[in-house]
């Protein structure tokens, strides 16, 4: 297995591209409180997945520290209402340096940190 999940390990930027929505999707559907067989980029936070500002800080911690998003990114982000806002939010932020692609190894132990954000609330 690769050591980083970019295009640093050999894969292509679509791969990077696709694993980071990928991974986006499962953080938001691990830490929402409406159960939903299968988050898609369509899928609105406070409408249709169940949000709250509580969750909406939580997921916003998570996205932080697993992405190593600079200082005030996030703070001074437009409004991301679906998770197709968050997933290009992230990959913009990525792209422009300001956010970090996770190692495998980081992906791997952020179920231990979604688990912990899940069940604070």
């Amino acid at each position: 297995m690769p050591d980083e999940i970019g295009d640093r390990s050999g894969t292509s930027s679509e791969n990077e591209e696709a694993l980071v929505r990928e991974f986006i999707r499962r953080l938001v559907g691990e830490i929402a409180p409406a159960e939903s067989p299968e988050v898609r980029p369509g899928h609105i936070l406070l409408d249709e997945l169940g949000y709250d500002s509580v969750r909406e800080v939580e997921l916003t911690f998570a996205l932080e520290e697993i992405f190593e998003f600079e200082p005030f990114v996030i703070e001074d982000s437009p409004v991301m209402r679906t998770v197709a806002d968050l997933e290009d939010f992230t990959l913009d932020m990525i792209a422009r340096g300001r956010a970090s692609v996770p190692t495998w190894s980081e992906v791997d132990g952020a179920g231990s940190l979604i688990s912990t954000f899940a069940r604070t609330s």
